[in-house]
């Protein structure tokens, strides 16, 4: 009976035991299917923050500013920055090489480059000379100078060869002078044989202060070679007038300036040499719209003899000469010209430039340069320089009428010549041709430097 007992309480003792057994193991299945549905989920969950840092992460290492094109900028910012640090390095050497030379390597064509073009206008030409070419012509262009620009003012008024090639010893200057640099006019002389003094007009008829047979109108002129004679009215040459030949001869040509000379500062026009100093320490300018350097002598007196040329004068004494000399005297390294009062044949140059008849000599001529009506200031008082559009020839101005012109012409044994009429006389008797003379100690209101200024030699 006992062992009946224990026998089915062993069997219910199973039976509990498998109904725990199976409780426990559902439990255990639902926890872990619950565990799985959490894994599966942080999993996924994990998958699409992966795929978000793998977007991220493209996007930062091969996007528009990613690593990959930030390194290939920065790569590239390196190489140009080698490049302009070898361009800078390349300059500094050129405007050493400049300074060196004697330029002052700011702004302007270097020293090997080509022949100038109308593109260079405006720039400086730092270096030796320069050749210029344009549509109507050549030129050269001194070192320190820039061919300027076209007018502003006047769009149609272009700088060309063949309207008189104006240049300035300031940049970007132009043909209105807006800058207020000193402003010269490049004369051609393709034929040198016709580089010779001409006699000019008076009263409509043919002068005659070269032609006459005893102490004719005559200056310095070029270096003899052995056998050929003198050319007619001109004297041996000077050191001075020798370059000068030389330089128009090799190159074709020379400057002159554009305005009359006129002195900083001032706008009148009454006794100015007497409120500066004719010794060159006062340079005068060759600018528009100042007032006309007058009442100076031409330099000594009728009694002295000029060392340079044995002519009358003195020539190193305070006057026209020493004014127009100290423009860009010997020491100025900057600017490769010599200035110089201006020769009488220079301006003969000019005038024919501006009617090529004018060289025959014929006596028939009724252009400006006989006949200056209308083309010069004969108003019976002095104006500034370039007070008037009507008064500019082949971008010259005032070369008829205002103020006499000192040149370097001599005539008798004790006067020098002066040019172009002035602002008392009429056009036609006193026109840009006219010759007159007065003592190189004059100095009366009418009479004022002329500074043209020539090459200094190209070939030594």
């Amino acid at each position: 009976m006992k062992t009946r007992i224990k026998k089915e309480e062993n069997n219910s003792y199973l039976q509990n035991s498998k109904t725990q057994v199976k409780a426990n193991i559902n439990t255990c299945l639902k926890q872990i299917s619950k565990e799985q549905g959490i894994t599966l989920i942080a999993l996924v969950v994990t998958i699409v923050v992966l795929l978000i840092l793998a977007g991220i992460t493209i996007t930062f290492v091969l996007g528009e500013n990613g690593i990959i094109n930030m390194a290939q900028r920065a790569a590239d910012a390196t190489n140009n920055a080698m490049q302009k640090e070898q361009k800078d390095l390349g300059d500094i050497t050129n405007q050493l090489q400049n300074y060196l030379n004697g330029n002052d390597g700011s702004g302007g064509t270097t020293p090997g480059a080509d022949k100038l073009t109308p593109d260079d206008k405006g720039k400086l030409v730092t270096g030796e000379n320069k050749p210029y070419e344009d549509e109507t012509g050549k030129a050269i262009i001194p070192g320190g100078f820039c061919v300027v620009k076209d007018s502003i003012e006047n769009p149609e008024d272009k700088n060309t060869v063949e309207s008189g090639l104006v240049i300035s010893d300031v940049q970007d200057d132009d043909l209105d002078n807006s800058k207020h640099g000193n402003q010269f006019v490049w004369i051609p002389v393709e034929d040198y044989s016709k580089f010779h003094l001409i006699e000019g007009y008076y009263n409509g008829n043919l002068g005659t202060m070269l032609s006459q047979a005893t102490n004719p109108s005559r200056e310095a002129g070029a270096s003899l070679e052995a056998g050929t004679p003198l050319a007619k009215n001109s004297t041996a040459g000077s050191i001075e007038s020798i370059e000068m030949y030389k330089s128009v001869k090799e190159n074709k040509g020379f400057y002159i300036g554009r305005f009359e000379a006129g002195i900083v500062g001032t706008t009148d026009n009454d006794n100015l040499s007497t409120k500066t100093k004719a010794d060159g320490s006062v340079k005068p300018l060759v600018q528009k719209g100042v007032g006309v350097w007058n009442t100076i002598p031409w330099g000594g007196t009728s009694s002295d003899t000029s060392s340079s040329d044995k002519l009358p004068g003195d020539d190193t004494k305070p006057g026209a000469v020493v004014v127009a000399r100290s423009l860009y005297p010997e020491s100025d390294t900057i600017h490769k010209v010599t200035s110089t009062l201006c020769y009488g044949v220079q301006w003969d140059a000019a005038l024919n430039f501006i009617d090529s008849n004018y060289e025959k000599a014929e006596g028939n001529l009724t252009s400006f340069v006989a006949d200056s009506t209308d083309k010069g200031n004969y108003t019976g008082s002095i104006a500034v320089t370039g007070s008037s559009q009507a008064y500019q020839q082949k971008h010259i101005y005032d070369l008829a009428g205002n103020v006499y012109e000192w040149t370097m012409e001599a005539y008798y044994t004790y006067n020098r010549v002066y040019r172009g009429g002035n602002f008392s006389y009429t056009g036609t008797n006193s026109p840009a041709s006219g010759r007159d003379s007065g003592g190189p100690d004059g100095s009366n209101d009418g009479l004022r430097p002329s500074p043209s200024f020539i090459f200094v030699t190209l070939y030594p």
